[in-house]
């Protein structure tokens, strides 16, 4: 069973009374420990390919199943829960908060875990 799985995943956006397809029945299997890239010009669909695999979008149909779980199907609570235990983002442009050190940047998102502090 691959870790990530896209079935059928569609994702529009409106912009000026105008809609865009960005994935039309996007079908993908990403087996764990590959590596992977995503390529295209810009406009083509490789950062919302990656705010859905991240639990950041939602998609207007479509299945995606992350490691087991059906997070389309999850709401926001469960989805805000699943993203604080499963995963981590890194930004191109780092957002770090600049009066914190690189540790407590790094830290401060597992503040909001139920990780003890020699965990974190």
């Amino acid at each position: 069973m691959a870790l990530i799985q896209l079935r059928k995943v569609v994702k529009t956006y409106t912009r000026g009374g105008e809609t865009l397809r960005v994935l039309d029945q996007l079908d993908l299997d990403m087996e764990a420990g590959g590596f992977y890239a995503l390529m295209g010009p810009s406009g083509s669909g490789k950062t919302t390919l990656l705010n859905l695999i991240g639990g950041l979008d939602r998609a207007d149909e479509g299945q995606i199943v992350i490691d087991g779980e059906d997070i389309a199907a999850m709401r926001g609570p469960e989805l805000a829960d699943w993203r604080a235990e499963k995963v981590g983002f890194v930004f191109q442009g780092f957002n770090l908060i600049p009066v914190l050190t690189a540790q407590e940047n790094v830290e401060l998102p597992l503040l909001l875990t139920k990780l003890s502090r020699s965990q974190r």
